[in-house]
């Protein structure tokens, strides 16, 4: 005999994952009236008179409660399943950046050279950058340990290897000087022996001949030897004092570069 019956909780949802829900679902069954009725119905005689199990037993009443119990396969919900699942995020993907080219720089040259720029300074345009210089004790020192001329009779200040070299040039000049002035001395002395010796002094002519000689190759010593090698000194001192920075410092022979020159150099006395 198959007994329909209703539960509140069969028209409801339910999940069937729910264990709790389940287990309480069927304790309701087992306390409401339609399963009591099952369970007293009679049964054979050669069967114990237990109470089947719901999922085990193949009865009419049982097959009841497993006919509720599929109820409670719910049917999946629906706008879960036709709702198009939100596709995830996907970081992108880490670019490689890059490398940019870089143009090699041409060092363009120089629209003046700066040495070429302090040449054409005036005397109170150099001041300052004189000014700037003094701050630099490397040049002061090597202007104390120098001392030499710019000019012939000028005495400049110089690196101690040029003050050697200038001290060298003096003494060798010095010396070839006097070596002249020696041979014109053996010079007069021959010729008075000479006098001498035929019991008559030196004539005027012969004086005058011998000191005419004697100036005229001490004039082109100077001239042509001393102020030439003096000169190439000094050229060389410029140059040394043009690469410590000084302004209007190069080699020239012209009087005005060496007026400029001398200003600077009085300028750099005062800082020592």
């Amino acid at each position: 005999m198959l007994v329909s019956f209703r539960l509140p909780l069969l028209n409801e949802e339910m999940d069937i994952n729910d264990a709790a829900g389940i287990q309480a679902l069927l304790e309701q069954l087992r306390s409401s009236q339609a399963w009591q009725e099952a369970v007293a119905l009679p049964t054979a005689p050669n069967e114990p008179n237990i109470v089947p199990e719901p999922e085990e037993s193949n009865s009419a009443p049982s097959a009841s409660v497993a006919e509720l119990l599929s109820q409670l396969r719910t049917e999946p919900d629906t706008s879960t399943l036709d709702r198009p699942s939100e596709p995830t995020p996907s970081l992108p993907k880490p670019t490689t950046p890059a490398t940019p080219h870089l143009t090699p720089l041409t060092p363009t040259a120089p629209t003046a050279d700066l040495s070429d720029l302090s040449r054409h300074l005036t005397f109170q345009q150099a001041l300052p950058v004189i000014a700037n210089l003094s701050g630099n004790p490397n040049l002061i020192q090597t202007l104390k340990s120098v001392r030499v001329l710019l000019t012939c009779l000028l005495e400049l200040m110089f690196p101690s290897q040029m003050k050697d070299e200038q001290h060298a040039l003096e003494t060798r000049l010095m010396e070839e000087r006097k070596a002249i002035v020696t041979k014109y001395e053996e010079k007069v002395k021959v010729a008075k022996t000479k006098a001498s010796m035929i019991g008559s002094g030196m004539s005027k002519h012969e004086a005058s001949m011998l000191s005419g000689a004697f100036h005229k190759e001490l004039k082109s010593f100077d001239t042509e030897r001393v102020l030439t090698a003096w000169d190439g000194l000094v050229s060389q001192q410029q140059d040394a004092l043009s690469q410590l920075g000084i302004p209007i410092m190069f080699a020239s022979t012209e009087p005005s570069h060496r007026e400029s020159q001398q200003k600077v150099i009085q300028v750099l006395e005062g800082l020592l």
